[in-house]
């Protein structure tokens, strides 16, 4: 007699890869940027801790919408993600006049989103993308007067990164990413109007950044848990110089800047 097996479900739609997915969570980081001393100028730092949330939104639409259907080996993957986050940083450098000064406790506040299109590639459990895309970044740092002035950070920059997930079967797993970013432009906007001077603003035309992440993932019929350290960094060169009024004339140095954090995240 013949008999009627039930499907096999496709390992492509279990919980660890979808056609479509949000991802959103927490996260908090150390913060430093610090900028070399030249003639004139002592050099600074600002260091401290920011607490934000990443979000995030993912469509791989070569996965299969019904379980009767088994995966092909890969395909596009497109991606559109933020994070905002905010703290207090430690400022440790000079004045304009090259005055040695210190102040704790400045407001910062950063916002990042990216778009991102990428190729997978499955292999038995395994899924590797590799991705690039566009990216901007925005922070403020805003040191209360009299000596302090507002300052606007805006990186325009193209990624090329890789990510790896060991599994996407229920279960814990682990993946990994690995980027590089590209600087198009960055723009510095100094309110030097709140000391006495003009406002300017300084293009930045060459920099580069990088950033590593290890994931521990949890997954479930319901969603994905993930645990994830990271690292982000940047390297910016000296800005173009701008006139800033009564003699003055304004330079953004070349600047480096380092996160390192941890975030949770929850995938649906």
């Amino acid at each position: 007699m013949p008999t009627t097996q039930p499907p096999v479900l496709s390992a492509a739609l279990g919980v660890g890869l979808h056609r479509t997915s949000w991802d959103i969570g927490p996260e908090v980081y150390s913060f430093k940027y610090e900028e070399p001393a030249f003639p004139g100028f002592p050099g600074m730092k600002e260091e401290g801790i920011f607490y934000g949330v990443r979000f995030g939104y993912t469509s791989r639409s070569w996965v299969p919408a019904s379980p009767k259907k088994s995966p092909p080996d890969g395909g596009a993957m497109f991606r559109a993600e933020g994070r905002f986050a905010f703290g207090q940083v430690d400022y440790d450098g000079a004045l304009l006049d090259g005055t040695p000064y210190k102040i704790d406790n400045i407001d910062d506040y950063v916002f990042e989103g990216r778009l991102l299109l990428g190729a997978d590639m499955l292999c038995g459990d395994t899924l590797s993308t590799l991705y690039t895309g566009i990216g901007y970044r925005y922070l403020n740092d805003d040191p209360p007067p009299p000596v302090g002035y507002e300052r606007e950070s805006n990186y325009l920059y193209v990624p090329l990164g890789y990510q790896f997930d060991s599994s996407h079967k229920v279960g814990w797993s682990f993946g990994f990413g690995a980027e590089f970013d590209i600087l198009i432009v960055g723009m510095q906007r100094s309110h030097l109007s709140q000391v006495g001077l003009y406002d300017i603003d300084n293009r930045q035309n060459n920099g580069y950044g990088y950033r590593a992440s290890v994931r521990f993932q949890h997954k479930s019929k319901d969603a994905i848990f993930m645990i994830e350290p990271f690292f982000r960094y940047w390297d910016i060169d000296d800005s173009e110089i701008e006139y800033a009024g009564y003699g003055y004339y304004g330079l953004e140095p070349a600047n480096e800047t380092k996160e390192i954090g941890v975030r949770l995240f929850w995938k649906f």
